[in-house]
């Protein structure tokens, strides 16, 4: 099953569109918890309206879920994705995080990196020329300052032996990179050692997100997943 991640911010159009190209079996909206007595109630109000009717239209063409998530709340945010996440532990998920607020699209990158899922990212053709005819007119996006939220750091460290280091720029140097490859000719011991040395490299990257294994037949390649593109300095 094909799960597609996307908040419904404010924009009807590019939600229910990425939505249909995605071809996904089920959509999870992630909706605003209305807040009573915020900066952001009445945006909160706003948001779900929207969402009611992101609802109603792409129901007509997939199953849908609705998680609603305090956008200014990354705990909030990261603990009731990840359920979400691991209560569907058999699904191919994939996150578009081009809708709501900063905070919820940066700890929903997060979130992908921390499971290996696919982020994506919907270019719309333009700005609503009402909203930049305010901003060209001196208007400001948002209205006054209420406070700096800041939170904790995540110790994630990405460390590579010197082995991984070169398993890993010789596979972005080829592009991908098999065992006959790797192997390169040798015989005997040193072939036997190669062949296990490939293998075991590949599937403890793997587990990392680093690469993607793939096979084809008899022939196994290995390639970069795009997080192991970011990972591998040049």
């Amino acid at each position: 099953m094909k799960i597609y991640i996307i908040p419904p911010g404010w924009d009807r159009e590019l939600v229910i569109k990425s939505v249909f190209k995605s071809g996904a079996d089920r959509v999870c909206l992630l909706s605003a918890v209305q807040k009573q007595s915020h900066t952001y109630s009445a945006s909160d109000a706003i948001t779900r309206n929207v969402n009611a009717y992101i609802v109603k239209e792409i129901s007509k063409f997939t199953d849908v879920d609705v998680l609603e998530l305090n956008y200014i709340d990354m705990k909030d945010i990261f603990v009731k994705v990840d359920q979400y996440i691991k209560a569907h532990k058999d699904a191919d998920f994939t996150i578009n995080i081009s809708t709501g607020s900063r905070l919820l699209s940066s700890t929903l990158v997060l979130i992908a990196f921390m499971n290996n899922i696919d982020i994506e990212y919907s270019v719309a053709k333009n700005h609503n020329p009402k909203i930049m005819k305010l901003i060209e007119g001196g208007e400001d996006y948002h209205c006054g300052f209420t406070e700096v939220l800041r939170f904790p750091s995540v110790p994630i460290s990405l460390k590579f032996s010197a082995k991984e280091k070169s398993f890993l720029k010789r596979i972005k140097g080829a592009g991908s990179l098999s065992v006959a490859e790797f192997i390169d000719g040798t015989r005997g011991d040193m072939e036997n050692r190669l062949r296990s040395e490939f293998h075991y490299l590949s599937k403890k990257l793997e587990k990392q997100g680093i690469l993607e294994i793939k096979n084809k037949g008899k022939k196994v390649d290995v390639q970069l997943t795009s997080f192991g593109e970011l990972c591998v300095a040049d």
